[in-house]
């Protein structure tokens, strides 16, 4: 019955990132069924919403194969330590470039935004002004959903990648205290 409990126990990071993977389908799914996919779609002129969503799918799931190889050690070496932790700082890496790619996004919605708009604007005609706020708000919109895809994803990314890099440091330490005895 113990020794049970100490596999279940093993595969707890594992579990913890499907609960996170869960979560990330979800958010996904309600955000397609209110819509909010395809107003993304319309508005970003940039494309880096997406970008950014696709860089979280593939980490995520190369998280999930990394905490499941992790979690399938049973005699664990220093190398397999050291390449994990290899394997964690890339995933920080990405979460960080997720928030810069989210801020560049913003840097390129207001210059979309302020660019053109005022070039030729007309003040006496009221479809020149329709024309500048409807250019004006999808520079906007492009810098508000770039910045949400990334503070999203980062934060995603972050929380898988804790999850991963508090195992191996777990099994670092379990490793060390082995070898002094």
């Amino acid at each position: 019955m113990n020794n049970q409990i100490e596999k279940l126990m093993a595969k707890r990071p594992l579990l913890r990132w499907w609960l996170f993977a869960i979560i990330m389908l979800l958010s996904a799914f309600g955000a397609f069924q209110t819509g909010i996919i395809d107003e993304v779609y319309k508005v970003d002129v940039t494309g880096l919403s997406f970008l950014i969503m696709g860089i979280l799918t593939v980490m995520s799931i190369k998280c999930g194969l990394d905490t499941f190889k992790l979690t399938s050690y049973d005699n664990i070496t220093e190398k397999d330590i050291n390449e994990s932790y290899a394997k964690s700082e890339l995933g920080w890496f990405v979460s960080d470039l997720c928030l810069t790619l989210g801020m560049i996004g913003t840097v390129a919605g207001f210059i979309y935004m302020l660019s053109s708009s005022f070039a030729n604007i007309d003040v006496s005609n009221v479809s020149s002004l329709q024309g500048v706020l409807s250019h004006m708000s999808a520079g906007m919109a492009t810098a508000l959903y770039t910045t949400a895809a990334g503070l999203v994803s980062s934060a995603f990314l972050k929380l898988q990648y804790f999850n991963y890099s508090t195992e191996v440091d777990r099994l670092g330490t379990e490793f060390d205290d082995s070898e002094k005895t």
